[in-house]
C-alpha cells in the first residue's frame, strides 16, 4: 500500500506493513466478482471496488488461505479496521509469508510499543492517505475516482495531522474540529460496519435468532457487544436454597429465571450448582458493572463456548478501546430493564 508513511504517526511496525507491500490494494475485475474465503463464505464484490489483500498468499491454493487474506473496506475511514485485522488474524497464520518477514515484524512490534500513538491518529491517517491515492467513498464500497497526489508533498488536511501526531501538545481543539464527522454508529459503538468478516457473521446470526431474554429488536438501541454477551444466556430455575438468602416471596421465586451459560453443560441442563449459572435476583444487582464484567469472562474462559463467538467478544470489545468509546450508562440501563422484566416474568410464560 504506498502511500505518504510516517513513522511518527503509523509506527515502524505498520510502516514495515505497508512499505513491504504485505497488503496491497487491488481493483475487483470480472475475473474476481466475488471471492471466496477459506471458510466458504462468500465476499460479494463490485466491478472497480476496491479491497485490500496479503500480497504473500494472493496467488495460493484456497486451501492454504487463512482468514482476512482479502476484505472490502465499506469507505476510508474502516481501512484501519482492516490492516488491524491483518495483523492480528492473518499475518502470523498465513505460511506463504516469509520468516524472515514475520522475525522482523515481531522486533518492529516491541520497538514500536513505547511509540505508539492512539488509534485515532492511526486511523485518521488511513483515511487521509488513502484520499490522496485517489480513493473515494462511494454506496459500494471503495474505488479509485479522484485525483492522486503526484507532488510527494502530503496534503494540507494530511500535513495538519503529520504535524499534530509529532507534536505531544497537540490542541484537543484540533481533534474537536477533525473529529466532528465521528461515525455516528460508533460513538454508540455499533461497530457491525467495520468489524471483520467473522465477527459480522457472528452479530447477523445472533440478529437472526431471538433468546429468552435479548430480541432482535433490542439490537438497533444497544451496543453490540451487550447484544451479543446476553444473547449467549438461557433461562434457569433458581435452585430452592437460594429462598434462604435472598428476599423473594414464593410468587418472585416461581416466575423468576436465573442465567445460565447456554453453551454449558448442555446435557446437564438441570443442574444449577455448574461453572456457567447466574442469580441477579435484583434489577440492582443485574445493573451492577461487576455482573455484566463477571459475565464476559466466563464467556472468554469458557470451554464450550465456541471460538468465533469469543473472536467476536474480544474484536468489539477491543473496537470500544481503540476509538476511545464508553458505554451510555442510560442506554445500556434501558436494555437491561427489559432484560430483568424478561426474567422476573419468564416462568409465568
Amino acid at each position: 500500500m504506498p502511500m505518504f508513511s510516517d513513522e511518527g504517526v503509523i509506527g515502524p511496525t505498520l510502516n514495515r506493513v505497508n512499505q513491504t507491500t504485505c497488503i496491497e490494494l487491488f481493483e475487483v475485475t470480472w475475473d474476481d466478482i466475488v471471492v471466496v474465503s477459506p471458510n466458504g463464505r462468500y465476499h460479494s464484490s463490485k466491478l472497480g471496488q476496491v479491497g485490500l489483500r496479503c500480497y504473500f498468499c494472493k496467488d495460493a491454493p484456497r486451501e492454504e488461505i487463512v482468514k482476512q487474506a482479502v476484505c472490502f473496506p465499506t469507505k476510508k475511514e474502516t481501512i484501519f479496521e482492516s490492516v488491524r485485522n491483518y495483523q492480528r488474524y492473518h499475518f502470523n497464520a498465513c505460511t506463504c509469508i516469509p520468516e524472515r518477514v514475520k522475525a522482523e515484524y515481531k522486533i518492529l512490534l516491541e520497538q514500536d510499543s513505547p511509540l505508539r500513538k492512539p488509534a485515532k491518529y492511526v486511523k485518521s491517517y488511513y483515511a487521509e492517505a488513502a484520499g490522496e491515492l485517489g480513493l473515494i467513498n462511494t454506496p459500494i464500497g471503495l474505488k479509485f475516482g479522484a485525483p492522486p497526489n503526484t507532488t510527494g508533498v502530503p496534503s494540507k488536511r494530511l500535513g495538519a495531522l503529520i504535524k499534530a501526531a509529532e507534536s505531544p501538545f497537540t490542541r484537543s481543539a484540533f481533534w474537536k474540529a477533525y473529529s466532528s464527522d465521528k461515525d455516528d454508529a460508533i460513538k454508540v459503538k455499533k461497530f457491525e460496519h467495520v468489524a471483520s468478516d467473522s465477527t459480522r457473521a457472528v452479530i447477523i446470526n445472533a440478529r437472526k435468532e431471538p433468546t429468552s431474554f435479548v430480541f432482535p429488536q433490542d439490537f438497533a438501541s444497544i451496543p453490540d457487544i451487550d447484544f451479543l454477551l446476553f444473547h449467549q444466556v438461557s433461562p434457569c430455575k433458581l435452585p430452592a436454597a437460594r429462598l434462604e438468602c435472598v428476599k423473594l416471596d414464593a410468587t418472585q421465586y416461581k416466575a423468576l429465571s436465573a442465567l445460565r451459560c447456554k453453551h454449558c453443560d448442555r446435557d446437564n441442563a438441570d443442574d444449577v450448582r455448574r461453572i456457567g449459572v447466574y442469580f441477579p435476583t435484583t434489577l440492582a444487582s443485574l445493573l451492577d458493572s461487576s455482573f455484566t464484567i463477571t459475565l464476559l469472562n466466563h464467556m472468554m474462559r469458557c470451554p464450550h463456548v465456541p471460538q468465533e463467538i469469543k473472536d467476536a467478544l474480544s474484536e468489539l470489545k477491543q473496537l470500544a478501546a481503540d476509538h476511545g468509546i464508553v458505554t451510555k450508562r442510560g442506554s445500556k440501563k434501558r436494555f437491561l430493564e427489559k432484560v430483568w422484566t424478561r426474567m422476573e416474568t419468564h416462568y409465568n410464560n
